[in-house]
């Protein structure tokens, strides 16, 4: 419950892209209800969120037809052979998701944009700028951010500073946990301090703290522009009150010419429910999962299906109802905490805590925040927000597990399993033709992505996402994308769609361009351990470039596995149209054909894949991980990641 110490003030401070503190403040309420419902469940009559239809629609209308004209006439990538004004007419819809996996995740994730964008001389440029929408995902979650609230600025300069200087930029270089490294304990300790004193500010206004805000403001210091090495340690700003619906402040959005943002988190109904959770993942996949995008924040699950505006964020609500009329907030959106939630992992190793180094541990980083005086009902290991979705019930029959929760606990959004976050993209209003999938998870015994996200989404979606898109057909297995040589190299899932390009029909899903983070030329540069915390300079760069690399490399032959195919600008374009084709009522073009035969999956090529893989046939099989390699979805990651980042917590208290 919220104190009523709460500072009341106006909401015209929102106009500004800083909020004054990182606490949140109480504002009088609006005269209409801020809680709204996304859709029945059922009917499937799902509404966008008003800003975000009027955004896109403005790209759609002013932005992007330029756009796919210039990208389909670019002789450098390729023709399709298709009637280009025709595809423009029925505009490609495409979404771009950049997974989990800690600094690594990032570091893949900010490679291969790279690679998508078109200020780059890059075979694959431009797809960042057509995408409409990009998801990320705890470490990809920071990537995204990062970039949307620097406006779109070029990955090199956001990521290893302006001319690949040694300065600016991502401040890697200093850990996360502990920057002045393990034996600066002074400048270590003053760190704390600041972080500490920011969320005090919450605490004493009233908010519920817990582990989250302390990792949301260290986040900020790295992935935000208040931070520079100068004043890394100095009592600077260090945007304690940016907000994340500052995004729609920055040019390139004001403009249209950025993709949606969204963020993606999952929720934990109770500390009981997930320790006594029989699967193979931290959280179930039933549970809600939520986005986080710069207009609202809410779900399109059949749990829920339900959304509060971004900007009052944090209210307690009853029945969609405020408890008075005086009691809505705003400023609870910030920046860092948001990127803080979607990487909000620590209860994912609640079950090591009986061991002695981890009940240390623990105990020490409890009571840094237990000092900090947190609110009756905070809860301490996951990310707590006051709950907008209190006593609410779905339509359609659905109950929301967290519907008696007067705090809402939100996790690592691949704590279900779903590392790749997909959900927002198989959402029917948003009806997205293809999408760009982009996994940098820790699968495999070589920290490289198997498909186990994919699977677990492909679960949920049969299972409990009845009102969203259906999934494309899969190998069943992370043993079947290994023996295939899937893990290895992009692949394109549900190219035989039968609805004609129709993405709101019965039966449709989006196209998937899945590209695993997999070994290359670059031996050693894009699968470091979740456990590293920082990154020299050179390792950086060497990533960023790697990745920027493998994402134009396609499906090399065998004979020449280091070099790029050729027709895999083609081939990629061809797939990011195809939906928009099918709805131009257009047959594929014998080159479009030909891509679609050499990188499609269906059941059909299944049982070739696993023989020419098994010979060695395929190009990339080099560094591919052994099916013995294979780990258990989400547990294995979340619980390797939560002890390192413990671990080096231990280390600074």
């Amino acid at each position: 419950m919220l104190s009523q110490a709460v500072l009341v003030i106006s909401a015209a401070t929102l106009a500004a892209a800083q909020w004054p503190s990182y606490a949140p403040a109480l504002v009088s309420c609006p005269s209409d209800s801020i809680l709204e419902r996304t859709g029945n469940p059922i009917s499937g009559n799902q509404t966008l969120f008003g800003a975000e239809a009027s955004y896109i629609q403005n790209r759609r209308t002013n932005v992007l037809p330029n756009l796919w004209q210039q990208y389909l006439q670019d002789n450098a990538t390729g023709s399709t052979g298709y009637d280009v004004m025709q595809i423009v007419q029925n505009t490609p819809n495409l979404g771009i998701a950049v997974s989990g996996g800690g600094l690594r995740a990032s570091l893949y994730g900010a490679g291969v944009l790279s690679a998508l964008d078109n200020r780059n001389s890059s075979t694959a440029g431009g797809l960042l700028q057509l995408a409409n929408y990009l998801t990320g995902l705890s470490g990809g979650s920071w990537t995204v951010s990062s970039l949307a609230l620097n406006d779109l600025q070029p990955v090199y300069e956001l990521v290893a500073g302006i001319n690949n200087s040694r300065s600016g930029g991502w401040m890697l270089d200093k850990s996360l946990i502990t920057p002045d490294g393990l034996l600066g304990i002074s400048q270590n300790g003053d760190y704390i301090d600041a972080l500490s004193a920011d969320v005090s500010n919450k605490s004493s206004a009233g908010f519920p703290i817990s582990i989250t805000d302390l990792w949301g403001r260290a986040l900020a210091y790295h992935f935000f522009n208040q931070t520079t090495p100068s004043n890394f340690y100095e009592a600077a700003p260090h945007d304690e009150g940016l907000l994340f619906s500052s995004i729609r402040l920055t040019q390139n959005f004001q403009a249209g010419a950025m993709p949606v943002p969204i963020l993606v988190t999952t929720s934990r109904q109770s500390e009981q429910q997930q320790l006594t959770n029989d699967s193979t993942s931290v959280i179930p996949l039933q549970n809600t999962a939520f986005e986080i995008s710069p207009f609202a924040f809410g779900s399109f699950d059949p749990s829920l299906s339900a959304r509060i505006p971004i900007e009052y964020l944090g209210t307690q609500l009853s029945n969609g109802q405020p408890l008075n009329s005086s009691a809505c907030v705003n400023g609870f959106e910030n920046a860092g905490f948001m990127i803080g939630t979607s990487a909000s992992l620590f209860n994912a190793v609640q079950e090591s805590f009986s061991g002695a180094a981890f009940g240390s541990i623990i105990s020490r980083l409890l009571q840094k925040i237990t000092d900090l005086n947190p609110p009756a009902g905070s809860v301490p290991l996951v990310a707590n927000y006051p709950n907008s979705f209190g006593n609410f019930t779905p339509e359609g029959g659905y109950t929301f597990e967290s519907s008696g929760n007067e705090i809402l606990q939100i996790t690592d959004g691949g704590e279900d399993g779903s590392n790749v976050p997909l959900y927002p993209l198989l959402v029917k209003a948003r009806a997205v033709d293809a999408v760009f999938a982009v996994d940098g998870s820790a699968d495999t015994s070589e920290t490289y992505a198997n498909g186990t996200s994919l699977i677990a989404t492909s679960d949920k979606v049969a299972m409990y996402m009845h009102n969203y898109t259906d999934f494309p057909p899969i190998p069943a297995t992370q043993a079947d994308f290994v023996a295939q040589g899937l893990s290895t190299r992009p692949t394109f899932f549900g190219c035989n769609s039968t609805t004609g390009g129709n993405q709101s029909a019965i039966g449709a899903y989006p196209l998937i361009i899945y590209l695993p983070n997999s070994a290359g030329a670059h031996p050693g540069a894009t699968n470091y351990s979740t456990f590293k915390l920082d990154y020299s300079y050179d390792e950086v760069v060497g990533f960023l470039d790697a990745a920027h690399e493998y994402t134009l490399r396609g499906f090399p032959n065998a004979s020449s596995p280091n070099e790029p195919d050729q027709q895999w600008p083609l081939c990629l374009k061809c797939a990011v149209v195809d939906r928009a084709r099918a709805r131009a009522g257009m047959n594929r073009t014998a080159a479009c054909e030909a891509c679609m035969n050499r990188y499609c999956w269906s059941d059909a090529v299944a049982e070739t894949l696993a023989n020419s893989t098994a010979n060695g046939d395929q190009a990339s099989s080099s560094g591919k991980p052994s099916s013995g390699a294979l780990k258990t979805p989400a547990l294995s990651y979340m619980a390797l990641a939560g002890a390192g980042l413990v671990g080096g917590v231990a280390l600074l208290l």
